[in-house]
């Protein structure tokens, strides 16, 4: 789904007129324009605002008020947040997502926004490499610790902390033994290969299939500071939402 905040900008504003042709007057637009405007909406997100059945001017649905009023209440809540970064008040929480295989450098992270950048309270989760891409770019994580940057943007606030190796085993070539995210990107006809297929999103989980069973895989080294060729590199991301006093606080902090 595309961004649609100046459509839904102007569906809250043309919702206090009884219809398109009134709203057109009111809103700063042709009714041409309004017209296409509502019909992205309705599109992308496969809803209906405008009753076309009228045999001469189309009214509002429920659902365009509705769609209207939880903008207005987002956006409330977003002025209301930015007012609140503006008078330096003390940020009260953050979501932070890792890697299992980053669980240190995540823990030092949580240590230093409590000590030194006075955060209240800190949720951190581990997901695999699809999970945490997915939940950073829909916006529920504020911080996020990886191997990888999601997608193929560029992102304003990203620091590089260390490296990673992946190590390369081979024990048993009964098994092969892949993340979530390595099986869902593994050639299939190399699979064919083995006899069995072990897969498990959880780091610990194949770390102890490898040393009790065996099979064939990688696994991460343990994450150090600094650089290093032919490695991973470990990465912190922050959301395009967050504060940027709040990520220079941490930033300098880390780096200290």
């Amino acid at each position: 789904m595309q961004q649609l905040t100046y459509e839904l900008s102007v569906l809250a504003k043309a919702v206090h007129f009884k219809n398109l042709s009134a709203a057109a007057l009111h809103v700063g637009l042709s009714q041409p324009q309004l017209s296409r405007i509502i019909a992205r909406i309705e599109d992308e997100l496969k809803i209906v605002l405008l009753d076309r059945s009228a045999k001469r001017k189309s009214g509002w649905t429920s659902v365009a008020f509705q769609l209207a009023e939880i903008f207005e209440k987002s956006n409330r809540r977003l002025e209301l947040e930015l007012q609140s970064i503006s008078n330096n008040q003390m940020v009260a929480e953050l979501h932070i997502g890792t890697l299992e295989g980053l669980a240190p450098f995540a823990l030092n992270t949580c240590r230093t926004c409590f000590e030194k950048v006075g955060v209240q309270k800190i949720t951190l989760d581990i997901f695999d490499l699809n999970e945490l891409e997915a939940n950073f770019l829909s916006g529920n994580l504020d911080l996020i610790l990886t191997s990888k940057s999601p997608g193929r943007q560029k992102f304003k606030y990203l620091l590089e902390l260390g490296y990673q190796r992946l190590e390369h085993i081979e024990t048993s070539k009964n098994f092969a033994v892949l993340s979530t995210f390595e099986y869902g990107r593994a050639n299939k006809k190399e699979l064919e290969d083995f006899p069995h297929i072990f897969v498990s999103n959880s780091l610990a989980m194949r770390r102890s299939w490898f040393d009790q069973i065996g099979g064939t895989g990688h696994m991460p080294t343990e994450a150090k500071r600094g650089r290093a060729k032919d490695a991973e590199p470990v990465l912190m991301i922050g959301s395009e939402l967050l504060s940027p006093l709040l990520w220079e606080n941490i930033e300098s902090a880390l780096e200290e």
